[in-house]
């Protein structure tokens, strides 16, 4: 999980999860939360996640199962009006 301002970025272990590879994300400081699953990744875990580029970007590791190294994820949360 990584907190950056208001936006929190999380996401689901896909051994424990119903999910194929879950992203769980609130841009309000945890008022309100989104659940997407990317399942075209299959079942993964995203693990390691970094903080923004200066383009807005996060990037996340992937594992496989909990461990085995799988691929990296590049996600730029949408703005949201204030």
């Amino acid at each position: 999980m990584i907190i950056e301002g208001n936006l929190i970025l999380a996401s689901h272990c896909a051994p424990a999860s119903p999910l194929d590879t879950g992203i769980i994300i609130s841009t309000d400081a945890g008022r309100t939360w989104a659940q997407y699953d990317l399942k075209e990744f299959g079942k993964r875990s995203p693990t390691r996640f970094h903080e923004k580029n200066s383009e807005g970007w996060f990037r996340m590791d992937l594992r496989a199962g909990w461990i085995d190294y799988a691929e990296v994820l590049f996600i730029k949360p949408k703005s949201v009006p204030r």
